[in-house]
């Protein structure tokens, strides 16, 4: 799991060429970077949006729900969700569930349970989602959705995060906090070749 996720950690931060000319990012948790990529808070990338709350009285039947333990136990979205709920026309087009959409779950008993993510690879038809949940979907196509589920595993996401988080009696993750978390921005070219990378390195880790 350690070698899986430094791995991960190396690759999103460092890209695949060692021989690259290198920058500092200014983010302590970071370190270097390729002297072409660039770094930017995730807010200037798009919009966050808090999940559907309703009564329990309209959860149970209806239409798809994305629940919070669907965005904590998965890396990747499920393409099918097991929830209901009774929603309306307008709640659908504000909670939607849209491939290249990045969910955060937004408040837990421990820290550790906070802004755990799972990226959307797979458009979910007339669904919402959970209020214990941030999405948060970029304005731009210029993210690969594949590559957004290693950029925000990384090691840097969590320790920042932390670094955050007041704990009270419940832990809870603001869109304020979240908008400033640290973003590397490359080439389309570049996060592909990423991708294909570690989807066959980090299989054989798996298996």
């Amino acid at each position: 799991k350690e070698k899986r996720t430094s791995l991960i950690n190396h690759c999103v931060t460092k890209g695949l060429n060692p021989n690259v000319e290198m920058k500092d990012s200014g983010v302590e948790w970071i370190g270097e970077i390729p002297s072409h990529w660039n770094i930017t808070p995730l807010k200037f990338l798009g919009d966050f949006q808090n999940g559907i709350s309703k009564g329990s009285e309209y959860f149970g039947s209806g239409l798809p729900f994305m629940n919070y333990g669907d965005v904590y136990n998965n890396e990747v979205t499920p393409t099918i969700v097991e929830g209901k709920v009774q929603s309306d026309e307008i709640e659908r087009e504000r909670y939607s569930v849209k491939r290249g959409d990045v969910f955060f779950t937004r408040t837990s008993e421990s820290k550790d349970d906070i802004g755990v993510s799972s990226v959307c690879l797979e458009t979910i038809p007339q669904s919402v989602f959970s209020g214990f949940v941030i999405r948060f979907r970029f304005d731009k196509d210029e993210h690969i959705p594949e590559y957004s589920k290693y950029h925000f595993q990384t090691h840097w996401k969590k320790v920042f995060i932390e670094s955050k988080m007041n704990i009270v009696t419940r832990s809870s993750l603001s869109q304020q906090v979240l908008g400033q978390l640290p973003v590397l921005i490359i080439s389309k070219e570049e996060q592909t070749q990423i991708v294909e990378y570690l989807d066959e390195q980090t299989q054989k880790i798996d298996s």
